[in-house]
């Protein structure tokens, strides 16, 4: 390590079960042969890194750093990085925040280890926080839509529409989806609350349902499929009752338009009751997506996780196309809310207690950390 690079950095921290906070100096993450050193500039936030310590995920994460979306300069740069990447580089990436293999990756901190296959360089065009508000999605969004359901891509879109729900459309996560959707060339429905229909149709949603009132809003699914086809949902949510109502949605499909098993398709971002939605229409298969294996890397969260180079593989090729769609203005990052209750780490913790509180949406949480 140069003497540039300071031997401590703080961090946020995995305290115990609930309990997240700064610690003001921790080891400055080695450089890895295969990863980047990372001088923080902004991160943003996401329901799983409180969600790690709240409910410990049935592991030991105590002693993890939390975090897993950043943006930064590259410090350093590891001898067997392929990626174009060097030092000075402006970049934002997705790291493995809560490791309990790895203690020294997670976001939140100054200095931080990233790995460069789940990275972009920043356009000149935009700004280190909407920048940071962008990895994670994106890799779940490549998970979700093209390595579980199997959509067309936008280097390969639909000639002629197919109808999908995404579930949760004012998520963070589903307001990048809506756009990789219409991109790849599907009519996109969605819901949310009814205020931020104006906001998911200016990104390409086709129709939003107001989910409030389920019965209501399931007639309206019905109503505006017309008898059409729904053939894929994609939870955004992934609670047991956003499941079941995915599944009634994608069961008006008629029989002479989806006939055999896993003719339907769900998925989810959380473990949901599967049982259930297959209950709702045998035809559904149902599965999900979890974040943390598209590094490639062995984990532990509620059992052990082995290494995956088949997602890794994916992921690369994946991050190789958003590259492109981020260089050419095609993806527009979610509204971002920037330093609510206080800027730097202290900020991070401030914002930890809002996103678990539920009061944040149409947007993602985002804090400055360095300039």
């Amino acid at each position: 390590m140069t003497s540039s690079i300071p031997a401590t950095t703080p961090a946020v921290v995995v305290r115990g079960k609930g309990d997240i906070a700064i610690d003001p100096s921790v080891p400055t993450p080695k450089l890895r042969d295969d990863y980047l050193l990372v001088r923080v500039t902004a991160v943003a936030l996401n329901p799983t890194d409180w969600k790690t310590a709240e409910f410990m995920m049935g592991g030991n994460p105590v002693g993890t750093r939390v975090g897993c979306d950043y943006a930064g300069v590259v410090v350093a740069v590891g001898d067997k990085v392929t990626q174009p990447f060097k030092v000075g580089d402006r970049i934002a990436g997705g790291v493995h925040g809560s490791n309990q293999v790895q203690h020294e990756d997670g976001a939140f901190a100054e200095y931080i280890a990233a790995k460069p296959d789940l990275a972009f360089k920043i356009p000149d065009s935009m700004s280190n926080e909407d920048a940071a508000s962008l990895p994670l999605g994106l890799t779940t969004v490549g998970q979700g839509l093209y390595q579980g359901l199997k959509l067309n891509t936008p280097e390969n879109p639909l000639k002629t529409p197919q109808n999908i729900l995404i579930y949760g459309g004012a998520t963070a996560t589903g307001i990048l989806g809506i756009q990789y959707a219409k991109l790849s060339g599907y009519r996109v429905l969605t819901t949310a609350s009814a205020k931020h229909t104006d906001y998911l149709k200016s990104l390409g949603a086709d129709e939003v349902i107001d989910y409030h009132d389920t019965d209501a809003a399931l007639a309206n699914i019905k109503k505006v499929l017309n008898g059409e086809p729904l053939r894929y949902a994609w939870d955004c949510v992934s609670y047991d009752e956003t499941a079941i109502f995915s599944a009634k949605a994608l069961a008006f499909t008629a029989a002479s338009d989806a006939e055999g098993p896993d003719s339907l398709h769900y998925y989810a971002l959380l473990n949901v009751n599967f049982n259930a939605v297959k209950a709702v229409d045998p035809r559904i298969e149902a599965g999900l997506s979890f974040y943390y294996t598209a590094f490639g890397e062995a984990f532990e969260k509620w059992m052990p996780f082995p290494a995956n180079a088949e997602h890794l593989q994916f992921i690369r090729q994946f991050w190789e196309a958003t590259r492109k769609l981020i260089d050419a203005g095609k993806i527009k990052p979610a509204r971002t809310y920037a330093n609510s209750g206080g800027s730097g780490l202290e900020g991070v913790l401030v914002g930890l207690q809002e996103l678990k509180a539920n009061k944040v949406s149409g947007g993602k949480l985002v804090y400055t950390i360095s300039q």
